[in-house]
């Protein structure tokens, strides 16, 4: 990325830990691809610090190289040259060197492969912290992308870190918006399709860059053997989850339609109870998302509850992509494009339907809502409802991906549903249809008849809306 983006909440929490007078100790983790070492780079760059980054090297080349780091940031040449016959040494060595009178900012990045080179790090660094650091003038940050890992060894009640840090941070995708910061020049229908592929990974966003359309860049970065993301999903799983086969076949389950657990757990062999500690691995990497109906007042206990993928990427491979891979292999990508083409236009619409629900969350100040979901039952389905604090449907919608406009007879279906399933309405509900391609002039009109009893919303854009 050529320009910092975003990530404003967490850098601003970071700066505030780094102005405290106490010394801090920071978690910063998610999944790759996500600017977690962006993010610190852009935090640091003006202020003391040393950034190391582990590796998957032995523990004496992972002490050396860490010396270096230190060496280099304290500019100490000697501390390169000195020896660490433990990492207690290493710690006392920093600890001489710097300048205890202004805060120094200690980033270890990719902490993960520490501890997966040397199991007791997590406990070394804790009694060091308690012994030295906590009453110094340090900001420690423990950054990582392996999440169930960095949670078993900083923030889990069992890790020796347990309750030492001042702030965990989990660092999440983009919301839609933030493609245009990306993609300046784009019309919203190329942001739509572009952020389809992408979801809120910037480091995906930033590759679009270089394409022209979504097709371009699906050709060229996932459906060529060459590029940049055709291995991605694959690599995703096995760089951050220590059980990717189970997970892969999870992910699959869903990318083929398969939602509720009990059939997830059939088509695994596996019980449903052992499964649900994947799916929250996979929660925990925004790559998995449970749902209910909008109207379940309990939805923990729900047993309504469906699992979608969640993330825009990954639910493109393995919905449209994955079932075609071995035509990949052997490089016959023109000969599944056709075949592609309705898959991703299927995908599209549902991502579009995501980004219209997103919208009326960031705008949800206009509205008389407390929940914001779908509903849907046996034989039908809402694509948008919010309720009020009377659980009753106060905000109901429809969005429509498609070339022709959108008419009354829309609107008419969703009254028509509302009825004919009894759903609980509020006395004053709001109407929002969304569209790509605008509306018929006759339900234009009728928007313009909203009263106090009917509201009717029109949207067709997501981005340049005025309030």
């Amino acid at each position: 990325m050529n320009n910092f983006i975003n990530r404003n909440q967490e850098l601003t929490q970071l700066q505030k830990l780094y102005e405290s007078s106490k010394s801090k100790l920071a978690i910063l983790y998610g999944r790759r691809r996500l600017g977690k070492t962006y993010l610190l780079k852009e935090f640091s760059q003006h202020l003391p610090h040393c950034y190391f980054m582990a590796d998957k090297a032995g523990k004496q080349s992972l002490k050396s190289n860490m010396a270096l780091a230190l060496s280099l940031a304290l500019d100490e040449p000697l501390m390169q040259k000195m020896e660490y016959p433990t990492w207690y040494d290493l710690f006392s060595a920093f600890d001489r060197f710097r300048n205890r009178d202004e805060k120094f900012i200690f980033i270890i990045d990719e902490y993960q492969y520490l501890c997966q080179v040397d199991s007791g790090f997590s406990s070394y660094i804790q009694k060091w912290w308690d012994e030295k650091w906590q009453d110094d003038n340090i900001m420690l940050i423990l950054c990582g992308s392996v999440t169930s890992m960095m949670y078993k060894e900083t923030m889990a009640d069992s890790s020796p870190l347990y309750g030492r840090a001042a702030a965990q941070i989990l660092l999440a995708p983009f919301s839609y918006h933030h493609i245009q910061d990306f993609l300046p020049d784009k019309t919203e229908n190329d942001l739509i399709e572009m952020f389809a592929l992408s979801g809120g990974v910037p480091r995906y966003m930033e590759l679009l860059q270089e394409h022209s359309s979504m097709a371009e860049a699906l050709s060229n970065l996932v459906l060529n053997k060459n590029g940049i993301l055709y291995s991605e999903a694959r690599y995703l799983l096995h760089e951050e989850i220590s059980t990717p086969n189970t997970c892969w076949s999870i992910l699959h389950a869903l990318g083929s339609g398969t939602t509720k657990i009990s059939e997830i757990g059939s088509r695994l062999a596996l019980p449903a109870n052992q499964l649900t500690r994947y799916i929250d691995l996979l929660k925990d990497l925004f790559l998995v998302k449970r749902e209910v109906p909008v109207l379940e007042k309990n939805p923990a206990k729900s047993k309504k509850g469906i699992y979608l993928v969640d993330d825009f990427f990954v639910r493109l491979w393995f919905g449209a992509i994955y079932p075609y891979d071995s035509f990949l292999e052997f490089g016959q990508r023109e000969q599944i494009l056709e075949r592609l083409a309705p898959l991703i236009r299927q995908h599209i619409a549902y991502c579009y339907e995501q980004m219209c629900r997103d919208f009326i969350k960031v705008n949800r100040q206009h509205f008389d809502i407390v929940r914001l979901g779908r509903q849907w039952g046996k034989d039908y389905e809402i694509e948008i409802c919010g309720v009020d604090k009377n659980n009753h449907l106060s905000l109901i919608g429809e969005c429509k991906w498609s070339h022709k406009k959108i008419g009354i007879s829309v609107l008419d279906s969703l009254q028509q549903k509302i009825a004919q399933h009894n759903l609980p309405l509020a006395k004053a509900p709001t109407y929002c249809l969304f569209s790509k391609s605008g509306f018929t002039p006759a339900l234009m009109e009728k928007s313009k008849e909203s009263s106090s009893n009917l509201n009717i919303m029109l949207f067709d854009s997501l981005f340049s809306t005025k309030w």
